[in-house]
């Protein structure tokens, strides 16, 4: 455990605590205010009753006027001690982490379809890598995160990028904190903004109608008149025919204004979330990271303008209020300004929104890899090679073993080495390695720090087979959805100029003449396309491949070692085939056989 990290959340902790105190201490105050002033207004409102004076009605008017005044400042009070309650929750995770405990914030597992590499490593799901590192609220911030370790970086000067990024962000935890409990603070149930996107892609019709340029100024000016000269001559009549004009001209449009209306409404907390996220997340210092560069340019260019579209949604739900619908939408045509407004943000902005949203959900990841990393100071930032199909590592972990437990390894793959057979017991380690290789290179090609003392790699396209499901719904058998799942490996390795294969024991489903003969088949095709292979298997013939293809199937394993009637394992991969056997020694002394 980083001692110096646990520290700062432990104080971090400790001063949110003593704000909320200086805030109820503050909210109490507030309330003896409010009493005091509601007070002094019924008193003056008992004076104007039985003797109207000109003193006591200023007096009535101060006394309301204070008392608006302390229910704001209770509202801003209110949302202080709310913004401290969420950083602490925050604080209390990160320390609770820190302390082997699980992650609060989401664990993106229905981001796990059961295939691909994401799977068989363990990407997403309770206690998985995702759930190590998420810090995303929003929707968007989740899909952001989820898509960057689906999608790798595959270009090194990209992944440079995001490691200067992440460096840089990561040395402003105060601005990150604020930002994820800025979102805490105002966290919405999810909305899609997909039928919005659409809607951005759609004609404008009152800004096409002169009519409804005219009349929405006209409009309302005329029964501003009629209005008037009721009022002053007693013709009470006239004011129907207000009501009438105004309903007659918002009928004309109302098919159009309610279907827009319903995309936008309800939309406001949700868009008053993200405003406020791109709002604080403006005040990064970008250095010379081309990428936070980007980021804060954009949410420069987006917060206000998400914050009018907020505005909008917040005007276009309030038109249901019984006083809007019965009065001032007929008179001033409520409904007709609220579209002409909609259109204006339209024509403004329609280009816009799709990367603004999407932004938010950058944000998010980026606060997400800038807490790992300050939370996980003594891992290093790989290095991306230019060269093809190469990984050289040392003191390589898991980084989701507990650092107590880890043991790490060292392996070098050069150029020449096309497949890495990997033999071992049961219990030995091969699968775990193939899972810590696969997940560290997903942290390296994300831009992300990893438990090592050095990781130099080049950028590969991930493939694996390790976990193997069948399917009653697809019909289809253990050994179906493997071969299945083989294909689709060769496939995608010739779609990609370099890929990383992982392969856990494969054809366990027929017999073992059957099995060698397919097994040393598949990994002769592996040899002709363009991969690294790590191929675990409890074949030991497999092993004589290393003859025929001397430096380029190389054999590795994973020993275990038998000691005075006990079993131990090392895990620790060195170079040649493993001897020894485990299987028969436990069915021994467990009295199975």
């Amino acid at each position: 455990m980083n001692h110096e990290t646990h520290l700062y959340y432990s104080k971090k902790i400790d001063r949110t605590l003593i704000e909320q105190k200086k805030l109820k201490q503050k909210l109490a105050i507030g309330s003896i205010g409010r009493l005091l002033f509601f007070l002094l207004i019924t008193f003056s409102i008992y004076h104007l009753f039985h003797s109207f004076q000109i003193g006591w009605f200023l007096y009535f008017i101060g006394s309301l006027i204070g008392f608006l005044g302390m229910i704001s400042w209770h509202v801003n009070i209110k949302n202080q001690e709310n913004y401290q309650k969420q950083l602490n929750y925050f604080f209390q995770n990160e320390l609770n982490q820190l302390d082997g405990g699980t992650n609060s914030f989401d664990d993106g597992k229905y981001f796990d379809e059961g295939a691909g590499f994401w799977s068989d490593l363990d990407l997403f799901g309770k206690g998985s890598l995702y759930h190590c590192i998420n810090r995303t609220i929003t929707e968007y911030g989740k899909m952001a995160l989820a898509s960057h370790f689906k999608n790798n970086l595959l270009s090194k000067s990209e992944i440079l990028k995001q490691q200067d990024a992440i460096k840089i962000y990561g040395k402003q935890m105060e601005l990150i904190e604020s930002v994820i409990a800025i979102s805490l603070v105002n966290r919405t149930d999810y909305v899609s903004f997909d039928a919005v996107f659409n809607w951005l892609e759609s004609e404008n019709h009152l800004h096409q109608s002169k009519w409804a340029k005219f009349i929405r100024f006209a409009l309302p000016i005329f029964n501003g008149a009629l209005i008037f000269i009721s009022l002053y001559n007693g013709i009470n009549s006239l004011l129907g025919i207000v009501f009438v004009l105004g309903w007659v001209q918002i009928s004309i449009y109302a098919k159009y204004l309610q279907s827009d209306f319903n995309l936008l409404g309800k939309k406001e907390s949700i868009l008053k979330q993200y405003a406020r996220i791109l709002q604080q997340f403006e005040k990064i210092n970008p250095c010379n990271s081309t990428i936070l560069q980007s980021h804060q340019k954009t949410a420069q260019e987006a917060h206000a303008a998400i914050k009018e579209l907020s505005k909008i949604s917040s005007r276009i739900d309030q038109r249901l209020n019984l006083f809007l619908i019965t009065f001032i939408n007929p008179i001033f045509l409520y409904d007709i300004q609220n579209m002409f407004a909609l259109e204006a943000w339209k024509m403004k902005h329609r280009k816009d929104l799709t990367k603004w949203i999407a932004l938010v959900g950058e944000v998010e990841k980026l606060n997400s890899f800038a807490v790992f990393s300050f939370n996980n100071k003594e891992y290093i930032y790989p290095s991306p090679l230019e060269t093809v199909m190469e990984i050289y590592a040392s003191e390589l972990a898991h980084p989701l073993i507990s650092k107590d437990k880890r043991i790490p390894n060292n392996i070098s793959i050069t150029g020449s080495n096309k497949v890495l057979l990997i033999t071992g017991s049961n219990m030995s380690g091969k699968t775990t390695f193939l899972r810590t290789l696969g997940v560290n290179l997903v942290l390296a090609q994300s831009g992300l720090p990893l438990p090592a003392s050095s990781f130099s790699f080049s950028p590969m396209q991930i493939f694996s087979s390790i976990r193997i499901s069948d399917s009653l719904q697809e019909n289809t058998s253990y050994f179906m959805a493997e071969l299945k799942k083989l294909s689709a490996i060769k496939v995608g390795i010739k779609n990609n100029k370099a890929s990383l294969v992982l392969i856990d024991e494969i054809l366990r489903g027929t017999n073992s003449e059957d099995k060698y003969f397919g097994s040393a088949e598949f990994v002769k095709e592996m040899l002709a396309l363009n991969c690294i292979t790590l191929f675990a298997t409890h074949d030991l013939k497999l092993s004589e491949l290393e003859k025929d293809y001397p430096n380029i199937v190389v054999n590795y394993c994973f020993e275990s070692m038998i000691e005075k009637n006990d079993l131990f394992f090392n895990y620790k991969i060195q170079r040649g085939v493993a001897k020894n056997r485990n299987a028969s020694f436990l069915m021994k002394k467990m009295g199975i056989i």
